[in-house]
């Protein structure tokens, strides 16, 4: 009975166990159901959302491309700003470039004005001057073509406007002297000097040399230049006038005191010690630059000496100084071609007088710079920096002066660097050589003064000493036979040092015949074959040496001949070169008289 109501007591327990696993399960399902209906609902929301979401990305991807065209659309306003703000500001510097260019011709008118008012009649007077200095101009008057009424006239009338103008009281001397009224030439000359001393006797120079009055247009000459030529002071118009002078076209009588002003120049530039040895010294470094090179013909000598070839060598060529000087004197100034002068020729004179008409006066020459500024600026269009650039280069060639020194200095040695015509270097080059004369004599001293009387010769290992007078006795024989035997006795040290070597011969043979002999008794399996092999090599290895011993001596004695033969060969070139070398030095030397008395023809 117990047992059974156990069992009924289990089952009730285990039904109600099915029933709440049962209950269990249909709330699971319901659970399932109601989840399974969220799950459709949210599925429907997720449909809805993703369409959502295409719609939004298609909208999204519009508005890229819309975005994008926008970006691009900014773009190219952008590039189209940049371009117009340029263009705009190119015209805007156009435009104030063409006012500034506008304002400097208005600027330029009014100046021309002035010029005209203030100026005006002297480039009449100007004109009139060439005029009257033309060679034709006295025969037209003779020939009663020209009035000299009417011409003095219109002289005297240009005076009343410009008092102040010197060439007009010149041209009105020159006009004097052609009708023959000596009291209003005088008078006009003085007021012309007085006004300006240095033009005034250039162009009476000038005027009378046109006219073929040589001995006038050298007495005028001499007044420029005695009273209105600095030395230190030289320009461009001072080198038309030395051209028209050394070219004689004024004259025998103004060449020679052109030369005597040059030579007092050139005294007065020297007048004490210090300042000759100044002046003598200034022409060293391009005597040096004219200094020969023997190139390598003397190399055997070069490689042999014993001591400091450089040094020499420079020696050597500053005795050069006399045969180079001639060479570049010869071939810069050779002797003028023998023609007869052109009838009526007067180049260089021509140029000095129509320069000197030409010239402005201080009071001209500012307004003058001023027009030519503007000029410059309106040619440019505005561009102020081209046509500073533009003036600079202008008023750098208009500038041009130097001292008497260096326009010798560039007349004799730097024709490239300096208008200067034949004639005038040649006058330059007679002022200069006696200063090219004594520094070539310096050189040339100093070049004997640190000559050595022996030089030291060293030949493979072999010294000796050679005098450096070319005609000095040397007994080659006798050099030769005692280098030959120097390196003969070095050769026969080498050879007998080869017998030397007595512990291979002996300690190799010794030592390898011993292994060989008692190793058998001593040793056994590899140590013993060890032991003979290192027996056969230090035995045959002693034994080598007795064969290498005539080997050795036969090589070193046959580069012993080889040697001594090279030697010998050497020692002929030495002694060759050494008569050559002194010798070429000596008549370098020897030519310092030739050079001395050279003239310029």
């Amino acid at each position: 009975m117990d047992r059974e109501s156990e069992a009924d007591d289990r089952l009730t327990e285990l039904g109600r166990g099915l029933k709440e696993i049962h209950e269990a399960q249909q709330r699971r399902e319901d659970d399932l159901k109601a989840l399974h209906e969220r799950v459709g609902t949210l599925s429907e929301g997720f449909e809805t959302l993703r369409n959502k979401s295409n719609k939004l990305a298609i909208g999204v991807e519009s508005v890229g491309v819309a975005t994008e065209q926008v970006r691009e659309d900014l773009t190219r306003t952008q590039s189209e700003l940049s371009q117009l703000r340029t263009d705009l500001t190119e015209f805007r510097s156009q435009y104030e470039r063409d006012q500034s260019v506008l304002a400097a011709q208005f600027e330029l008118d009014r100046i021309t004005e002035d010029w005209q008012r203030r100026f005006g009649s002297r480039d009449k007077v100007r004109s009139l001057a060439r005029g009257l200095v033309r060679k034709l101009t006295p025969k037209l008057v003779d020939d009663g073509v020209l009035s000299t009424d009417n011409l003095r006239l219109f002289v005297e009338e240009h005076l009343v406007h410009d008092p102040d103008f010197w060439l007009a009281h010149a041209t009105l001397a020159v006009a004097a002297r052609l009708t023959g009224d000596d009291d209003r030439q005088l008078g006009a000359m003085g007021l012309a000097q007085a006004l300006d001393l240095g033009k005034a006797n250039l162009f009476f120079s000038l005027a009378a040399a046109r006219m073929g009055d040589h001995q006038r247009a050298g007495n005028w000459m001499d007044g420029y230049l005695q009273d209105a030529v600095h030395p230190d002071r030289l320009g461009r118009d001072f080198l038309v006038v030395l051209d028209a002078v050394a070219s004689r076209e004024l004259g025998d009588l103004a060449h020679s005191y052109a030369r005597q002003v040059m030579v007092r120049w050139g005294t007065e530039a020297a007048a004490d010690g210090m300042a000759s040895r100044a002046s003598v010294g200034r022409w060293k470094p391009h005597l040096r630059r004219l200094l020969a090179s023997p190139g390598d013909r003397f190399a055997s000598l070069a490689h042999a000496y014993d001591g400091d070839w450089t040094q020499l060598l420079d020696q050597w060529r500053m005795a050069t100084v006399t045969t180079c000087t001639l060479s570049y004197l010869r071939k810069e100034f050779p002797p003028p071609e023998q023609t007869a002068p052109v009838r009526g020729r007067a180049r260089y004179a021509e140029t000095a007088i129509d320069r000197l008409i030409g010239h402005l006066e201080p009071d001209e020459a500012a307004l003058h710079t001023r027009k030519e500024a503007l000029r410059r600026f309106i040619k440019h269009r505005g561009n102020g920096r081209a046509a500073q650039e533009e003036h600079e280069l202008h008023q750098e060639t208009d500038a041009e002066v130097m001292d008497f020194a260096t326009l010798l200095d560039n007349a004799v040695f730097k024709p490239s660097q300096i208008a200067l015509g034949d004639d005038a270097r040649r006058l330059a080059l007679m002022l200069v050589l006696p200063n090219l004369c004594a520094a070539a004599k310096e050189l040339v001293a100093a070049s004997l003064r640190h000559r050595p009387r022996e030089i030291s010769i060293e030949i493979d290992g072999w010294p000796t000493l050679l005098p450096t007078d070319p005609a000095a006795p040397v007994d080659a024989r006798a050099l030769a036979e005692a280098l030959d035997a120097d390196l003969l006795t070095r050769t026969e040290d080498e050879v007998d040092a080869v017998d030397r070597n007595l512990a291979r011969r002996i300690g190799g043979t010794a030592g390898g015949l011993s292994a060989l002999m008692f190793a058998p008794f001593v040793l056994g399996g590899f140590f013993l074959m060890l032991m003979l092999l290192l027996g056969v090599v230090a035995a045959v290895w002693g034994l080598l040496d007795v064969a290498r011993v005539p080997a050795e001596r036969g090589r070193i004695r046959e580069a012993g001949l080889a040697r001594r033969q090279r030697a010998q060969h050497q020692l002929q070139d030495v002694l060759s070169q050494r008569i050559e070398f002194f010798a070429e030095w000596n008549e370098h030397a020897a030519r310092l008289p030739e050079l001395c008395a050279w003239e310029v023809t």
